[in-house]
């Protein structure tokens, strides 16, 4: 049985990692480009982008571990039942109660795994991300900064343009700013916006030592001051010129009850949002049992048929238990449902299919042959 038990381990397992990374790498790619787009309009700072990534790996394994561990079952037994092999060993004196012991064995060392992740690695994991993308929506206008685009700060009253920055992003050549302050001379008249130009060689950051406000210092240029459309306004040649820049701000609107420990939420765990989401860290391990004991019935075909005959069926019912779980974790956030009942109804509901499955599949429930058990 130690072999047996081993080379359906293997065949499952292999299915699971190859098919897992495969998903995670495309939904990385998914976030990358995603957070790219925020880099590239000045969202975010570039050096944040990584590190983004990055913290969507341990969250996104703990996802997607369950839908591979399920399509591992399915293609590994589904091949071994088309193969003939899996016949044979029933055939020979493979029971259903070692079938069941074998693949609840793996699947109980994979819950184990997406338990440590889902419940202790990913609220620190997600607080981490939740910060970085605080900090990187905080960040001031020269970590943002593209050369040879233009941006706008978020507050909207300045405009900035380099053609060049240095690799520690802290000089620049080629600096055009436009800041906007309405005239009081002008305002009640026609409503006009005062402007100001300011066209420099050279540029870069500076962070007074006493109050800590940051400064981009500009040298050798132009200050261009007046209302467009108007013939009053002035130049001004200068050799230094510093414009001060807002302040970095955390708003903390990121944090939410995905960064809380498990701990708190166990002890806060009657409100809505807190149980809602306690409840879906504890539904990741246990969908691994239930998915992992579907798979072994709905894996059965006939050689004739292919490994991929019940696949189709068997990702449809994949697709509706999930979306189950996510409308039940939106009524528990919403207060539709109470926490007892929670996401726990739909476990129930495909625990009891999965018992269905293997009472009604004749491969699984039919009696071992013990003259030939000790063939294996």
């Amino acid at each position: 049985m130690k072999i047996i038990t081993r080379y359906l381990t293997k065949e499952v397992l292999n299915l699971l990692l190859a098919i897992t990374t495969v998903i995670v790498f495309i939904f990385m790619c998914n976030q990358f480009v995603r957070y790219l787009g925020f880099v590239a309009s000045g969202k975010y700072a570039a050096n944040m982008l990584f590190r983004l990534v990055l913290c969507q790996v341990p969250i996104l394994y703990a996802m997607l571990l369950p839908l591979g561990l399920y399509l591992g079952v399915l293609l590994g037994y589904g091949r071994l039942y088309a193969d003939s092999e899996m016949t044979v060993l029933l055939a020979c004196g493979l029971s259903r109660r070692e079938l069941f012991k074998i693949t609840i064995n793996y699947t109980l060392f994979v819950a184990l795994v997406i338990g440590i992740l889902a419940i202790v690695v990913n609220p620190i994991v997600q607080l981490h991300r939740d910060q970085l993308m605080d900090l990187a929506e905080s960040s001031t206008v020269f970590q943002t900064l593209m050369p040879g685009r233009f941006q706008t700060t978020k507050s909207g009253d300045k405009v900035f343009y380099v053609k060049a920055m240095s690799r520690d992003r802290q000089s620049m050549n080629d600096v055009f700013i436009a800041q906007t302050k309405q005239s009081k001379s002008t305002a009640k008249t026609s409503g006009a916006e005062n402007w100001t130009v300011i066209s420099a060689k050279h540029g870069y950051e500076h962070v007074d030592p006493h109050t800590g406000e940051h400064y981009l210092v500009t040298d050798t240029g132009y200050q261009y001051e007046g209302v467009p459309g108007q013939h009053a306004f002035r130049i001004i040649k200068y050799s230094t010129y510093g414009v001060r820049m807002s302040p970095p701000v955390f708003s903390g609107h990121n944090l939410g009850e995905e960064a809380l420990s498990t701990a708190q939420l166990i002890r806060q765990w009657k409100a809505q949002g807190y149980a809602a989401e306690l409840e879906w860290r504890l539904s990741m391990p246990l969908s691994v049992i239930i998915l992992g004991l579907l798979g072994v019935p709905l894996s059965r075909v006939n050689p004739r048929q292919g490994r991929f005959a019940r696949l189709v069926p068997a990702v449809l019912i994949y697709i509706i238990y999930v979306n189950m779980l996510f409308v039940s974790r939106s009524w528990l956030e919403h207060g539709k449902i109470s926490p007892w009942l929670g996401l726990w109804w739909v476990h129930g509901l495909f625990l009891l299919l999965a018992g269905w499955l293997w009472s009604k599949d004749p491969m699984v429930s039919a009696r071992p042959n013990r003259h030939l058990n000790g063939l294996i």
